[in-house]
């Protein structure tokens, strides 16, 4: 990531909770002339706003606050501030409590209110951060090719712009993507790297699944000595689901790949998290969730229905839901509404109650499709399932394969903490709330992962550079 964004919008979020607690402290106490008397009450404030300060400097390089972890995505830029001001909230009534100072409940309800709005829109801005971006090519065939790029693309910060990609002749670019018939150029005789040049390109990205042929090692060495800059994607990449930990040995690099491992402290306080939220929103659901029991049961004779699926450690059990068939185009309005609103999995609190679901995890699948599973996507059985996880925010759903699922769903392992709980938890709140106002349309969308194809491969550049310079 961009070191200078990222300090800079520290830098802005800390400027923000300054002016904050000033704004915050003239609406309480009504000053619109700050005279000596109110200086001394300011004064007051200043332990807590260097409190603040430091508190949010922490969690702001912890928990990567800056909005880009994972790609620039809105739900989950707006969900981390929100969980962010309430820890730092609870930080300041912990500060205050230690101290014995009392401060107004309205002056802190006034900070909790401007913060979130100054944070957001400097997040958001971010978007339009590019300027003048780079220029890459990415060397490679293939599924991870496309996957890069749409990454690149997720990560403005990164002030790189993929136009295009180059795959050695022979190999197969489009992994299920449509390409045209290409015809067979010999690479000798043709010179790629300048038409490079002409597109003003500075980064070649590899990303081959095997050792590079002799193509595609001149196009590298030739891209070097033009003084492109190149990086590689290692080999194995599939098995890198955490951060990896390079370290060189006299110019060999050394990748090495941990397991995560949550300490069993860390599991109690996520299932009294689990007690408390399920019981909390067992409790505001239930005049919906009686409601819908009637009905269905009147409709169906029976309101709710029980499927097998594997937890942790692939151990089976009873997930419930409402009694509705989402694949019947003769629903109810009602019924409608509870599935576009996911009211339907509200029986697996239940489950949640029981021990053999979470609030927040990988979503449950059946023992035909976890019979299948690969072991790198085994691991999505290491944690308790979820009634909402990170692939489910991301609009992944039952019918989404699970290898695309597993790739969120490890990040989540993988990366796991409370905040990061109560931030998914936030962004399935908005989800739900955009459903509500948000009109039903029925549209085919392209796969998630996948950007729109904007690609070349070596044959096609370099008959283009050879046309061009017969033209010429």
């Amino acid at each position: 990531m961009n070191q200078r964004i990222r300090q800079a919008i520290l830098l802005l979020d800390l400027l923000w909770i300054a002016a904050a607690f000033a704004v915050a402290f003239a609406l309480r106490y009504e000053y619109v002339q700050i005279g000596s008397e109110s200086w001394t009450s300011l004064r007051e404030f200043v332990p807590a706003v260097g409190s603040a300060l430091l508190i949010w400097t922490f969690l702001y390089l912890n928990k990567n606050l800056e909005g880009f972890r994972g790609g620039w995505h809105l739900p989950t830029v707006i969900s981390q501030t929100v969980v962010g001001v309430f820890y730092l909230m609870a930080f300041l009534l912990a500060f205050a409590f230690l101290q014995r100072h009392y401060y107004s409940r309205l002056l802190l309800l006034y900070l909790a209110c401007l913060l979130p709005i100054g944070f957001v829109r400097w997040l958001i801005s971010s978007r339009s951060w590019k300027g003048i971006c780079r220029r890459a090519v990415i060397l490679g065939s293939g599924h991870l090719a496309h996957e890069l790029a749409y990454k690149i693309t997720r990560h403005p910060e990164m002030l790189l712009e993929v136009i295009g990609s180059l795959y050695p002749s022979g190999s197969d670019s489009s992994n299920g993507f449509p390409t045209p018939p290409q015809e067979l150029v010999s690479l000798q005789s043709l010179n790629v790297h300048s038409l490079l040049q002409e597109r003003d390109v500075s980064e070649l990205i590899v990303v081959l699944p095997h050792p590079p042929g002799s193509d595609a090692e001149k196009i590298i060495s030739r891209c070097r000595e033009a003084g492109m800059l190149v990086r590689l994607v290692p080999q194995w990449y599939e098995l890198y689901v955490s951060e990896a930990q390079m370290i060189e040995v006299d110019g060999v690099p050394l990748i090495s790949l941990e397991e995560r491992n949550i300490s069993t402290v860390a599991l109690g306080f996520k299932r009294a998290v689990d007690l408390i939220g399920g019981l909390f929103l067992l409790t505001l659901s239930f005049p919906i969730f009686l409601i819908s029991m009637v009905e269905l049961n009147r409709r169906h004779g029976r309101a709710l229905s029980k499927e097998l699926r594997c937890g942790r450690a692939g151990s089976s059990f009873p997930m419930f839901r409402l009694n509705i068939n989402r694949e019947n185009p003769n629903l109810s309005v009602f019924e409608k509404l509870l599935v576009r609103l996911s009211m339907t999995e509200l029986p697996q609190l239940w489950n949640v109650l029981r021990g053999e679901m979470s609030l927040v995890g990988p979503r449950p699948e059946s023992p035909e499709r976890v019979r299948h599973y690969s072991d790198w996507q085994r691991q999505r059985l290491s944690v308790a399932p979820g009634l909402t996880g990170l692939a489910q925010v991301h609009g992944l759903r039952e019918q989404h394969s699970s290898e695309e699922k597993a790739r969120f769903d490890l990040e989540y392992i993988f990366h796991w903490s409370l905040f990061l709980d109560f931030s998914l938890i936030v962004q399935t709140a908005w989800t739900i709330v955009v459903r509500l106002f948000k009109p039903l349309q029925t549209k085919t969308t392209a796969p998630v992962g996948v950007p729109p194809r904007a690609e070349m491969t070596i044959k096609e550049a370099l008959h283009a550079d050879s046309t061009q310079s017969s033209a010429d």
